[in-house]
C-alpha cells in the first residue's frame, strides 16, 4: 500500500537525529552510504537539511501491510539519493542509496 502523505512526523524524525549514532542505520543503509561515497556524517548532513517538499511516498514493508515507510529524495553533490525512514520505538534509516 502506498500513500502520498508522510506517515511520520519529519520533525519528530529530525528531533532524534542529532548524532550519526542515532540515525540507527541498517546493514542495508549503510551498505549504500559506503557505495554512494558519503561518510556517515555526510549522511546525518543530508538527513538533518530534509524538507517536507524532499517527501516522495509512504509505503507499508512488504512483509505487513502495517509497518510504514516514508520515502525522501535528497540531491547530495549532484547525486540524487533515496532515504527511507521506518520507526520502530525509535526512528531508523532502513535504506540510504544513490538513486
Amino acid at each position: 500500500m502506498e500513500k502520498r502523505r508522510p506517515h511520520y512526523d519529519l520533525k519528530a524524525i529530525l528531533g532524534q537525529m542529532i548524532c550519526v549514532e542515532d540515525m540507527n542505520l541498517t546493514l542495508s543503509a549503510q551498505q549504500g552510504i559506503r557505495v554512494a561515497g558519503m561518510t556517515r556524517g555526510e549522511a546525518l548532513a543530508v538527513i538533518i537539511q530534509l524538507t517536507f517538499s524532499d517527501f516522495y511516498k509512504s509505503m507499508t514493508t512488504h512483509q505487513s501491510h502495517r509497518i510504514w515507510q516514508d520515502v525522501y529524495h535528497a540531491k547530495w553533490r549532484e547525486k540524487l539519493l533515496y532515504v527511507k525512514f521506518q520507526q520502530a520505538g525509535e526512528y531508523f534509516v532502513i535504506s540510504f542509496k544513490e538513486l
